[in-house]
């Protein structure tokens, strides 16, 4: 018994140590802002704390005598914290505080105030003798549990969409593999293997959202040149779609004349509108320093200039909003489509340029 207690010990000490240095790693990542450092590190401490509690369960609960007490105590933390780790993740990616959020964290509350009354009702668990006994409203904790992952799941899966991630398969695997470790422990209490799966998930989680911030443009969250490229070198010789070009106009005279903190603000703004009008039709990338690209599947020539012409009509309102309408910049653009063996994506490209600086140079001649 001591042997295998030892083992159970020397097991979660290697998880606590990874955690550990999962903390470190993040808090010196420079992908993420200050909010994402926070929660992985925050689910990080509460994964840490619940498994410390969980060692100490087991200690107790094997040594020839002991107070009922410490098995309590550390059952609580356990039962109690243990929802609020995908909870805490999710905001990590959130921006949205809505209503429905945080309906879905009721259930973790009411978890918690009812393992902290278990002492005394038995509701979520009861310990006799030394020895821990799930209660008749263990399913309370069940239900928490899933419910939080209802919410990181959730709220993942909107990052995922705005990091304009074409796969999901990597996700879907990772809570495959987090959610059949604690399966395997619920099922069957006396193997402990739900912490190791769960640091090991909160790991990964990390290592795949880090992967994605890598192929973000920091500055207008589209997608980056590397990116771009990647993407181009795939394309097959029979892959059909349409490219939108984007350029600012005189860029470098509303640079120069209200410095690069406003010209960095414009980037943002259009950078977020593209994103906002596209993203339904294909992936939106930043290629240069004033110049975007939207490269899309589909060749319906109606809903490319329906969208194209949404795309500046935006533009317009956003520059009546300002006082002096040149201080934000007018944008020229430019599509064309790519038909497989018949026009390749390289053709569409010139064509898609040309189109564009045509347009730059009617504007002009009207100016």
């Amino acid at each position: 018994m001591k042997e295998l207690i030892g083992n159970y010990a020397a097991v979660n000490g290697i998880c606590i140590l990874s955690l550990v240095i999962l903390i470190h790693m993040a808090w010196h990542n420079v992908f993420f802002i200050r909010e994402m450092k926070k929660q992985f590190i925050l689910s990080a401490c509460i994964t840490i704390t619940i498994i410390l509690a969980e060692i100490a369960s087991v200690i107790f609960e094997n040594r020839a005598v002991t107070s009922d007490v410490f098995i309590f105590a550390a059952n609580i933390i356990g039962f109690s914290l243990s929802p609020f780790i995908a909870i805490v993740l999710s905001r990590a990616f959130s921006a949205e505080k809505g209503r429905t959020g945080a309906l879905l964290t009721i259930p973790a509350w009411l978890n918690a105030a009812l393992v902290i009354s278990s002492p005394w009702t038995g509701f979520i668990f009861s310990v006799r003798n030394g020895c821990y006994l799930r209660g008749p409203w263990y399913g309370v904790y069940i239900a928490a549990y899933l419910c939080s992952y209802a919410i990181l799941i959730a709220q993942s899966l909107k990052a995922i969409s705005l990091y304009q991630c074409p796969s999901k398969s990597t996700f879907v695997m990772l809570f495959v593999f987090a959610f059949t470790g604690t399966l395997v422990q619920l099922a069957l209490p006396d193997i402990h293997v739900s912490w190791l799966c769960i640091t090991l998930s909160l790991i990964l989680y990390y290592a795949y959202f880090c992967e994605l911030s890598e192929t973000q443009d920091t500055l207008t969250g589209l997608l980056n040149r590397s990116v771009y490229e990647h993407y181009i070198k795939g394309l097959s010789q029979a892959a059909s779609g349409s490219i939108f070009i984007f350029d600012l106009d005189d860029f470098k005279q509303i640079n120069d004349l209200y410095g690069h903190q406003w010209g960095d603000f414009c980037l943002q703004v259009i950078g977020r509108l593209i994103k906002d009008v596209f993203l339904q039709l294909g992936l939106c990338y930043r290629i240069g320093g004033d110049e975007f690209c939207v490269i899309c599947q589909t060749t319906d020539e109606q809903q490319l200039k329906e969208t194209l012409s949404l795309f500046h009509g935006k533009i317009d309102e956003i520059r009546r909003m300002h006082h002096a309408q040149n201080e934000f910049p007018t944008v020229s653009t430019g599509y064309s489509t790519f038909l497989g063996f018949e026009r390749g994506y390289a053709a569409a490209m010139k064509e898609a340029d040309h189109q564009m600086y045509c347009f730059k140079n009617k504007r002009k001649q009207k100016g």
